[in-house]
């Protein structure tokens, strides 16, 4: 094919940013006033006109923020979505700025994202630890006594979600400071506070900002904690490493054992439903063999982007496979139809990703990118379709093939004949 892009340069502004910025970007650029501008922009560019990054401008969003970036997501689930603010962390989106940026942190912002598969940043939206059940049972009760290092490491070891608390209160205890945070951008800083970049090696931290603090003071702890972080960090990527799939950022079939025994407990325990999809993409050779294993790769990352965007908030993505890719439809929450119950719930889930698949653009299948790929899936759901791990996920696994004989593009969902 000649009609295809190894890169996409196009970076859409989405607001009122200062004109300065949108100059000083290496790419071409276009400022638009709104989400909807922005929507009709992406929808009708070129394939050899891509939007490779929507900076939006949080005014933009504010009033239903997950909504907007969603509806960008569906237009194009390919570009990375960056949201300029003042404090707020937007963790739908792929990079977070501050509105103060300038061109040189808002690149290097979108290059991380374009380089991390793992865009909404997994790491920080759940407690890893408590999902698979791997924390320990040693309970960490606070006391009158003065905090030091080894807390820390207790920390670290027993509850790494509490771990930046606790170094906070290490650091009151330990100065005369009357108080203390840690900010991600200068301009959160507030008035009155002495503050000081922590920095470990190359890697950033944040920023740690006292009252009743010296400069000298706030340097130096500022120094201790960036060490303390940056092993916290180092810790939690390890296990990371062992839990998701490198090139896609989901989670990986080591994860899909010991996530869903977890949560088959809970819900023998709960007396609850929990259902299990698994798909894959069909005659996905196809693509690999006819545009190269980097249009594979891509198209394996961004239907993990995609799926992401219509499943609820406790469900997990897994790649199981080359393309084989399972969901737990795990999420306790009440479903969202109202008056349905879990299975049609899920059934609808299910239904929609399949058809956004088909709807989907995909940049490196060139003039074929958008409306030529299709999956073919099976759920499985307990109790009725299996009582443990392996039942249930052999159930999926034989209604995907039951899909796969009826012609493809297709989910199995009923019991069998």
């Amino acid at each position: 094919m000649t009609n295809q892009r190894s890169t996409r340069s196009a970076c859409l502004f989405v607001g009122a940013f200062d004109n300065e910025l949108i100059t000083e970007m290496e790419q071409p650029t276009n400022n638009v006033r709104n989400v909807f501008d922005a929507i009709g922009t992406i929808a009708t560019c070129t394939a050899s006109d891509l939007v490779e990054a929507v900076v939006v401008h949080e005014s933009c969003i504010e009033e239903n923020p997950t909504a907007n970036i969603d509806a960008l997501r569906r237009v194009d689930p390919t570009a990375i979505i960056v949201v300029a603010s003042t404090n707020t962390r937007y963790t739908s989106a792929d990079a977070n700025v501050s509105v103060a940026t300038d061109s040189t942190k808002l690149s290097s912002a979108i290059a991380t994202a374009k380089a991390d598969p793992s865009s909404l940043s997994i790491s920080t939206e759940i407690d890893l630890d408590e999902v698979l059940g791997i924390a320990d049972e040693t309970m960490l009760e606070k006391d009158a006594s003065a905090l030091g290092d080894v807390d820390l490491v207790r920390a670290l070891m027993h509850a790494p979600a509490s771990f930046k608390e606790t170094l906070l209160d290490l650091l009151t205890q330990q100065t005369s400071w009357s108080s203390c945070t840690i900010v991600d951008e200068h301009t959160s800083v507030e008035a009155g506070a002495v503050s000081a970049s922590m920095r470990y090696g190359h890697e950033e931290h944040g920023i740690l900002t006292a009252n009743g603090a010296t400069s000298s003071e706030v340097t130096r702890w500022a120094r201790w904690a960036a060490c303390w972080l940056d092993l916290a960090r180092r810790q939690q990527n390890l296990k990371l490493l062992a839990y998701r799939d490198e090139l896609s950022g989901a989670w990986n079939r080591r994860f899909l054992h010991t996530c869903l025994a977890r949560e088959l407990k809970f819900a023998r325990e709960e007396r609850r439903h929990l259902t299990v999809m698994i798909f894959d993409i069909d005659d996905f050779k196809h693509y690999n063999d006819r545009w190269g294993h980097d249009a594979g790769d891509e198209i394996i990352r961004e239907l993990v982007k995609l799926l992401r965007i219509i499943i609820r908030k406790g469900d997990h993505v897994c790649r199981i496979g080359g393309d084989e890719f399972a969901v737990l439809f795990c999420d306790p929450e009440p479903p969202r139809e109202p008056g349905s119950n879990h299975p049609t719930t899920i059934e609808i889930l299910a239904k929609r990703f399949r058809e956004q698949v088909r709807q989907a653009h995909f940049p490196k299948l060139g003039v074929e990118s958008t409306g030529v790929l299709s999956i073919s899936g099976g759920l499985a759901t307990f109790p009725w379709d299996g009582m443990d791990v392996d039942s249930i996920l052999l159930k999926a696994d034989q209604r995907l093939l039951q899909s796969k004989r009826q012609g493809k593009n297709s989910i199995t969902i009923g019991t069998d004949d």
